[in-house]
């Protein structure tokens, strides 16, 4: 393959750069300057994804790109790259899928070891009019085989790791009649495609399918949703333009799965305000402390559970946290706690958290900003609380029986959405899309109501409600709050259907019966704490834990998932 174009080239941690707290600290009016600056490459008109690399480029020149791990198919393995040279690799990158065969309205899955240069590769073959299809190597191999029979591809990239995994052999691509862009047995190698002639861009129309995501598989086999261009663009204008966010002068930290949604959307968001952007591969404590101990992001976006997970390293002697002007989350629940620590864990005077209600279905709903002190009242008082719409969105609380608006918004009911980013449809199964729409407000799954201050209160996943259990995600809060060593906590039923808190404590700690007893008073109808460990909450791509298989190892009393759930079980279709 041809060397890139850049001389600077950073292929090992002692080539890399390095930044200390005070780098990063900005001044008022350089916010102020940053926030309110014309340069940037405008979302107001949607903006495909296989052109905002190119465009961003163009406007913003050598701003940069820092990596933990290299992009797999970039000739020189860099770990620091800048926008021209990430749009040099997407173009490279469409010119050979275009050898490779993919036209227009082609779909191409992308299956792979995640690292943030899936994003790239997504773009690659928007930019040629092709629909990329990302799906989680993450997901158990038979929902991987199920989703690539629904998208049916023209070509697969994955790599020989995620395939021997999947099991793609010669004969499953022929079975797929797919072309796998691979070092694998009936694929392609990457070497005798790269190199070929760029072709023009050719992205198709705003309102036709720009990518497909898939959800987290928390109710059964995940759901395909296809995303346009105009709904991707509309929530990453609404996040570029969030004050004091996005800008010239700060580092965005994106440690999410960068087959969901959201990583599209911030991709989107980053690109058009010139933000330079920290891809992260391995969200593991060690690799925190390290990578943001060496750049020092100002903007983090994570999984509530990875947030979770670093707790346990707020105090590392590296500050991971120091610079963090603002923490993003989106995806589940995220619980006060863990708000609470890392908030305190930043030295920056006024860090904030922003909150954000969305799913793959509708992208973002809701937004609710905390800060020091607003996060100790939440713990305290409303924990269920995801704040208010964004602008050009809409939340209405439905009855489950007819899927009409409540005339009391605070009774629960069904929490629909109408948002200008709702998905086009579900690949493979367009029924259970129409099942969820109601004229143009769609059912989100969740059960919620409006709090006093008409801020929207999400309690549950309607497939999850236990009966005479108001929320289950309240009593996790307050079992997390009061059992600091826990790692996760999920209530779920029994075989009887009465509530049962498993329990997953941190490496090396047990449940203690004394912190366990006071942690517990007060909440009535609660079993026996069933310990498990960490293997067994079956997380998705996005961390979360998989209710519906907790439930079943509960009702067999199998604590360390000793027993394999039958295919059956994990196979189940998603609610």
């Amino acid at each position: 393959m041809p060397s890139a174009v850049n001389e600077r080239v950073v292929t090992s941690d002692e080539a890399r750069s390095s930044f200390s707290i005070d780098q990063r600290r900005t001044s008022p009016a350089a916010l102020l300057s940053g926030q309110f600056t014309r340069d940037r490459v405008p979302l107001r008109k949607p903006v495909n994804a296989g052109l905002i690399a190119e465009l961003a480029a163009e406007r913003f020149g050598r701003t940069p790109v820092y990596l933990d791990s290299p992009f797999l198919w970039d000739p020189q393995q860099r770990l620091e790259l800048d926008y021209v040279e990430f749009a040099e690799l997407v173009r490279n990158f469409s010119a050979v899928l275009y050898e490779a065969g993919v036209r227009r309205w082609d779909r191409v899955a992308i299956v792979k070891t995640p690292n943030y240069d899936i994003q790239a590769l997504a773009a690659a073959a928007a930019r040629i009019g092709a629909i990329p299809a990302l799906i989680s190597a993450k997901l158990d191999s038979d929902i991987i085989n199920i989703l690539l029979e629904r998208v049916r591809p023209k070509v697969v990239i994955t790599d020989t790791e995620v395939a021997r995994y999947v099991g793609l052999t010669e004969a499953r691509l022929r079975e797929l009649s797919a072309i796998a862009i691979a070092p694998i047995d009936g694929g392609v190698p990457l070497e005798k495609l790269w190199g070929a002639t760029v072709p023009d861009p050719s992205p198709l129309r705003e309102e036709d399918p720009m990518v497909i995501t898939h959800t987290s598989s928390t109710t059964g086999v995940s759901k395909l949703a296809e995303a346009s261009a105009k709904g991707v663009s509309w929530i990453g204008l609404m996040e570029s333009i969030f004050p004091f966010a996005h800008g010239p002068n700060e580092l965005f930290g994106s440690v999410i799965s960068h087959v969901h949604i959201r990583a599209v959307i911030n991709f989107l968001a980053t690109f058009s305000r010139g933000t330079p952007l920290l891809g992260v591969a391995d969200p593991s404590n060690e690799n925190i402390a390290d990578i943001f101990g060496r750049y020092r992001p100002t903007i983090v976006e994570a999984h509530p559970n990875k947030f979770m997970d670093w707790e346990e390293i707020a105090d590392h002697p590296n500050d991971p946290f120091a610079s963090v002007r603002v923490y993003f989350n989106t995806f589940d629940a995220i619980h006060p706690r863990t708000i609470q620590r890392l908030l305190e864990a930043s030295k920056r005077r006024f860090p904030v958290w922003l909150q954000c209600y969305g799913m793959t279905e509708v992208q973002a709903v809701t937004v609710r900003p905390y800060t020091r002190a607003s996060a100790a009242r939440s713990a305290r008082d409303n924990s269920r609380s995801v704040g208010w719409e964004l602008p050009g969105v809409r939340a209405r609380i439905a009855d489950p029986e007819t899927g009409k608006r409540r005339r009391d918004q605070s009774e629960p009911g069904m929490i629909q959405v109408k948002t200008p980013s709702r998905a086009l449809s579900f690949v493979g199964t367009p029924e259970k899309f129409s099942e969820r729409r109601h004229g143009k407000w769609f059912d989100t799954g969740d059960w919620g109501r409006r709090g006093k201050w008409g801020q929207l209160e999400v309690l549950d996943r309607v497939a999850d409600r236990i009966e005479g259990v108001q929320s289950c995600l309240w009593i996790e809060d307050q079992l997390l709050d009061g059992i600091p060593d826990a790692e996760e906590i999920v209530v779920v039923p029994d075989g009887d259907g009465k509530p049962v808190p498993v329990i997953c404590m941190r490496p090396g700690r047990s449940l203690d019966p004394d912190v366990w007893q006071k942690a517990s008073r007060g909440i009535t109808g609660l079993g026996e704490p069933f310990e498990v460990t960490p293997e067994a909450l079956h997380r998705t791509a996005t961390a979360k834990a998989r209710r519906y298989l907790l439930t079943e190892l509960v009702k067999r009393e199998d604590h360390r998932r000793a027993q394999e759930l039958q295919r059956e079980i994990v196979l189940r279709d998603g609610a």
